[in-house]
């Protein structure tokens, strides 16, 4: 499936809208795990997304600074997170400038972020949702350990993000 398919996929949009995302709790968990994250990576910026069909909103995040945090998010197609729910892989992208993919977005030529690192929030019934990441304004390189443990903080926000689930209104 191409990009745009993924993107407007009705049962992963179905799926990303089944959380409760203006739960104060939900927002602080978010945060923590994206901190906590940071710290183990030496990392400034990590970032809990939702990929929506052109958006993608930061559901949580630590160290998010300027208009970037003002907002909550950014068009789906200046988010390297996109391509991490396409892919449904882990994403690294060591310098974000060298290319091939949005080198040219506005994070990278007016925000300065050059590297990331991100890997996919998967439901449990296995739609891809969203999106765990480090970013960095300096190039960096990425271990299979870095990658194991965002992974592992992913499995962690899925089950947090499970345990704010929305309940269907009963009539």
């Amino acid at each position: 499936m191409d990009e745009a398919g993924v993107l407007t996929d009705r049962a992963r949009l179905t799926a990303a809208a089944a959380w409760d995302g203006e739960h104060p709790e939900l927002k602080r968990r978010l945060d923590e795990v994206a901190s906590r994250t940071a710290a183990r990576l030496g990392f400034p910026l990590s970032l809990v997304t939702l990929v929506l069909d052109s958006s993608v909103v930061f559901a949580g995040s630590h160290g998010l600074v300027g208009w970037l945090a003002e907002v909550g998010g950014v068009p789906a197609e200046w988010s390297f997170c996109t391509t991490t729910v396409v892919g449904d892989a882990p994403h690294v992208v060591p310098d974000a400038i060298a290319g091939p993919v949005r080198y040219d977005s506005p994070v990278v030529t007016e925000e300065g972020l050059r590297a990331y690192a991100g890997v996919p929030l998967r439901t449990p019934d296995g739609q891809v949702v969203g999106s765990h990441c480090v970013l960095d304004v300096e190039p960096r390189e990425f271990t299979a350990q870095d990658i194991a443990e965002l992974e592992t903080a992913a499995a962690e926000l899925v089950a947090i993000f499970e345990a704010h689930r929305c309940t269907p209104a009963t009539g």
